[in-house]
């Protein structure tokens, strides 16, 4: 069983819980994700089955888009209600206010990284110096948000860049609003190219015989939308397996390769669902086989 797995994750389970879930159910230890949930988040999940966990680089390269609830006046160490409170304002903005003010919160911003995130200073992890009550310099980068939407009271939905963290955004918005604001619920509604709408519950996949489930899944020829692809046959593909690129292969991949827009070029065989390699090119290398499927 090889592919991508899209799952509506419920609220209360870590990512590695959706991931050990899915393990049992699938009965195989080749599962893995394309970026991680918090436990109070809900929405999509992109698992990677079998010989498509060798595509974890390069599907968790796409951006990704939320619907995110805010609390205003209030503010935690987590950035969300789960945390403990630190303050508690006043709220002076009227909603209408606040929703002017999200909407204007789009572009590439400089924000601190949430204390309470797995991202690694030194070779540990934020959240582990937090919990420690370790005193670091809180680390920064960029961070782009766009196409912010009104849902409803103090509920927004936005696209943001990769490795953005929506409680980031929720804090820049507290700040603005003077008052600050804490991630009241959050909900993944796409990621790169998947769909929130294409996902199936946990429950859902509990109920399914391997052949559906085996139906159910995005095949490794499908998983990276517009990636260039060649499809090759014979002696071509034969060499492939074997981690060689043939004349008449390198030959279309001159033709085809965009050193300024491609990263990578998908090679498939003949069988529909199936994925042979992926080729980049390397400075003074050329061109060199990234992965080799074996399915």
């Amino acid at each position: 069983m090889n592919g991508l797995l899209l799952i509506n994750k419920p609220a209360g389970m870590t990512s590695h819980d959706v991931v050990s879930r899915v393990r049992y159910l699938l009965k195989t230890k080749e599962v893995g994700h394309s970026g991680t949930l918090d436990p109070m988040a809900t929405g999509l999940m992109v698992l990677l089955i079998g010989e498509a966990t060798k595509l974890s680089s390069y599907v968790t390269e796409g951006d990704k888009s939320y619907a995110v609830g805010i609390r205003p006046g209030v503010t935690t160490d987590t950035l969300d209600i789960t945390g403990q409170i630190l303050a508690e304002k006043q709220v002076q903005c009227s909603e209408g206010q606040i929703q002017e003010l999200a909407l204007s919160l789009v572009g590439e911003f400089q924000l601190p990284i949430p204390m309470f995130s797995a991202k690694k200073v030194d070779g540990k992890k934020l959240y582990e110096y937090a919990r420690e009550g370790v005193q670091i310099e809180q680390p920064q980068k960029k961070m782009a948000f766009w196409n912010v939407t009104h849902q409803e009271p103090l509920k927004f939905h936005l696209h943001c860049s990769k490795g953005s963290f929506i409680r980031s955004w929720v804090q820049l918005l507290g700040d603005r609003m003077g008052c600050g604001a804490a991630m009241a619920s959050l909900e993944r509604t796409s990621s790169h190219q998947y769909n929130l709408t294409e996902a199936m519950t946990l429950a859902e996949l509990a109920s399914m015989e391997a052949q559906e489930v085996s139906r159910k899944l995005v095949p490794l020829d499908k998983a990276l939308k517009g990636v260039k692809s060649i499809r090759v046959k014979g002696q071509d593909a034969v060499l492939m397996k074997n981690g060689q690129i043939s004349h008449s292969l390198r030959s279309q991949l001159i033709s085809r390769f965009n050193p300024d827009q491609d990263e990578i070029i998908q090679i498939l065989p003949e069988e529909k669902g199936r994925l042979l390699a992926l080729v980049g090119l390397e400075k003074q290398q050329g061109f060199k086989i990234k992965r080799v499927f074996n399915c």
